[in-house]
């Protein structure tokens, strides 16, 4: 599962190897955007959501969920932009719920 492998690195493996090496990497900056999807998942888990970022019809900035689900979609990384986190106590979003957004290039930069 690439997709899972990859979340897993950049979220957990690569801050947990800079904190042994006693190194500080950049926070991460999450934007507010709101959801252009409904989606639901199960509590008690967090789940990283891949989305591109577009213009909404009254013009702010609006997630939309790639088209697949599954974490062996790899091309999934490619044409997105980024990652919606839903933390462990939501269990459900609608279109227009206001979600962080986390760009790639965020959550990649001190590689």
């Amino acid at each position: 599962n690439p997709v899972a492998a990859f979340v897993t690195v950049v979220q957990v493996a690569r801050p947990l190897l800079a904190a042994l090496a006693g190194a500080d990497l950049p926070a991460e900056v999450a934007v507010p955007v709101q959801a252009g999807f409904s989606y639901r998942k199960k509590a008690g888990r967090r789940e990283y959501v891949r989305v591109t970022l577009q213009a909404a019809k009254d013009g702010t900035l609006e997630a939309v969920k790639f088209r697949q689900d599954g974490a062996g979609v790899i091309s999934s990384l490619v044409e997105t932009h980024g990652l919606i986190e839903l933390p462990e106590d939501v269990t459900e979003i609608s279109s227009g719920t206001p979600v962080n957004f986390l760009s790639y290039a965020t959550i990649m930069s001190g590689v």
